[in-house]
């Protein structure tokens, strides 16, 4: 069997999507497989430019790149500055497969929108340079990729719509709290000089006690009194971790910082989202 025999029955039998061109561009073989990828029938390819299939291609020489030498042998040494007129672009991708593995670039077949990705090899066989390329359809990928960004991008947006309205609540709790604990607290002092004044009242209004019994009321009404003190101190305890908890909260949702200009998704104002609802649950919230 001739060597051009076992070559027509690889292309034909072959899955790789893989066409070959010219050192101009023109392609030259194509595997059914390939066909199937840019949507073209058998004979609709060969001996068209590569460039013909993918238009963007010819866009593409204007960016810098490095010549690559061929593959095969050492027989031909190009200068660096040889590229033929016309046919940049497959320089360019022999370039890019040899600096990034493969080039990527977005077209439109049959009318939709479609990614290829392209490994593009330059060989060199009797004395003559071709271009390998394996073509392989990534839109799905692309497609999937472009989804994911959007979903990110919608959920950095929710979690900052979500955050404005959490630091309007509390804002709006930390003002009326404030209210509330001053007056909450002009109460508590008024008792306490009221409990104070009670020993001196009572003394005031219970004439003719005798020593020992006016003693014994300062005792009782003293040991009464220590214990309002005890539970007056729990209380403004308890108000000053309430009120710690509260200019947490509002300094973790007030002014941003630079930095937290752009948060992403669990960070507010670099918290990450177990600290803030622990401040909430604290409150009851």
């Amino acid at each position: 069997m001739r060597q051009s025999d076992l070559i027509d029955i690889l292309l034909v039998s072959s899955d790789f999507i893989f066409l070959s061109t010219d050192k101009h561009g023109k392609i030259t073989t194509v595997t059914p497989a390939c066909r199937d990828v840019i949507k073209k029938q058998e004979g609709e390819v060969e001996g068209k430019m590569l460039d013909e299939i993918v238009p963007e291609l010819a866009f593409y020489p204007q960016a810098e790149f490095e010549i690559v030498q061929p593959r095969g042998g050492l027989e031909l040494m190009l200068d660096d500055e040889d590229c033929d007129q016309g046919c940049e672009y497959m320089e360019f991708l022999a370039s890019q497969t040899q600096d990034d593995g493969r080039f990527e670039i977005e077209t439109t077949i049959e009318g939709q929108q479609a990614w290829l990705s392209m490994v593009t090899n330059k060989v060199l066989v009797d004395d003559e340079i071709i271009f390998t390329v394996m073509i392989r359809d990534i839109t799905r990928r692309k497609l999937d990729e472009k989804e994911i960004l959007d979903l990110n991008q919608n959920l950095e947006a929710r979690v900052e719509s979500r955050t404005e309205q959490i630091k309007n609540v509390v804002m709006s709790c930390s003002s009326e709290l404030s209210q509330v604990n001053e007056t909450y607290q002009a109460m508590k002092e008024q008792q306490m000089g009221i409990m104070e004044n009670v020993e001196k009242a009572v003394l005031e209004g219970a004439e003719g006690l005798s020593e020992v019994q006016q003693g014994q009321i300062r005792e009782a009404i003293s040991g009464e009194l220590v214990k309002c003190m005890n539970l007056y101190s729990e209380d403004q305890i308890t108000d000053q971790k309430f009120m710690l908890t509260m200019m947490s909260l509002n300094e973790l949702f007030g002014s941003l910082s630079p930095e937290d200009q752009n948060l992403r998704p669990d960070q507010l104002s670099g918290t990450n989202q177990d600290e803030v609802d622990d401040l909430l649950s604290s409150l009851g919230i």
